[in-house]
């Protein structure tokens, strides 16, 4: 589209907005290290795909097996070595429009650039809520089948609710969830200390702060970290991340609120976003411009079995009234 010189336009083209993607992509670099999306996902596989439905090809890490018992004079058997493939491919895309009045630039004046970062920020995180449910979409859909309900693990002996039959978590009894968590991961061959994270809704912060442990939550300057206001503590070697986005559903059976919560290591999932185009643009019959971004994310499940889903109800009984 060939662009027509107008007031707004030619004032704006000087600013940042004016470098099109080359500022656009600095929106993420300046906040995805507070974002929470890195500690539950593997951002890293997929740093090459820009357009939707392009699609990579990965190779699993070869598994050899258990070593095997010797007895004199046997014979040997021999474990094969291969490697897994599948692919992913990204398949989300998303726009953002920003229209600036002429009226609005000029009243700005000096003040721009504080007026553009406040607005950039903003559209930052509706951008990165966007990715973030898309994310915490694709994950709870693709948690391997042992991992969740009443009867999971190796064994079948360990529960993780289910819809219609949650578990119900209070004060007396939420360290003994996230400890079976733990032993249900392990347990699949999927636990790596430092690197495993669990999900939850502030009303799993609430019994926390009730307990014991409250200190250790809130307190502690090697394990705490804020992202973005989202509480973040380690707890029986899971980071927990407190998040608005663990969102419950009306469980007919129960009539409670039922949580999704989940847990697993951080390079079961692998996702991407990025902002791929930008342009500022005058609009035609407007004394305005108009400032367009586009959007590619998507990303899938490496290792489901590294995943798990728990499905909860939260109990007030015990909990400290002021």
């Amino acid at each position: 589209m060939q662009l027509v010189s107008a007031s707004g336009y030619e004032a704006l083209r000087a600013t940042n907005l004016g470098k099109g993607i080359v500022y656009a992509g600095t929106i993420k670099a300046r906040n995805w290290e507070d974002d929470f999306m890195p500690y539950i996902a593997n951002t890293r596989v997929l740093d090459e795909l820009i357009n939707c439905g392009d699609v990579i090809t990965f190779e699993k890490p070869p598994q050899t097996g258990a070593w095997r018992p010797y007895e004199k004079n046997q014979e040997l058997v021999a474990d094969q070595v291969s490697s897994e493939s599948f692919c992913l491919s990204i398949c989300g895309s998303a726009y953002k429009r920003l229209k600036f009045d002429d009226e609005d630039i000029r009243k700005a004046c000096d003040a721009w650039a504080d007026f553009e970062t406040s607005f950039l920020e903003d559209a930052w995180r509706n951008l990165s809520e966007l990715w973030q449910r898309n994310l915490l979409t694709g994950m709870s859909l693709q948690v391997a089948g042992t991992n969740v309900g009443n009867a999971a693990g190796r064994y079948k002996n360990i529960n993780m609710g289910s819809v219609g039959n949650p578990l119900a978590l209070d004060t007396t009894n939420f360290i003994h969830f996230v400890s079976k968590t733990r032993e249900l991961l392990r347990s699949a061959g999927r636990w790596y200390d430092g690197e495993m994270f669990m999900l939850v809704p502030p009303e799993f912060g609430t019994l926390v702060l009730q307990t014991v442990y409250d200190k250790q939550w809130c307190c502690d300057p090697t394990d705490g970290v804020l992202f973005n206001g989202l509480k973040s503590s380690n707890l029986h070697g899971f980071k927990i991340i407190e998040t608005d986005l663990v969102v419950p559903s009306l469980d007919d059976a129960t009539g409670k609120l039922v949580y999704p919560i989940i847990a697993g290591w951080n390079d079961a999932y692998a996702f991407t976003g990025e902002v791929v185009n930008a342009r500022l643009i005058d609009i035609p019959n407007s004394f305005g411009v108009a400032y367009d971004m586009r959007t590619v994310f998507g990303g899938g499940v490496i290792y489901p079995e590294a995943l798990t889903k728990a499905y909860v109800t939260f109990s007030t009984d015990g909990l400290v009234t002021p």
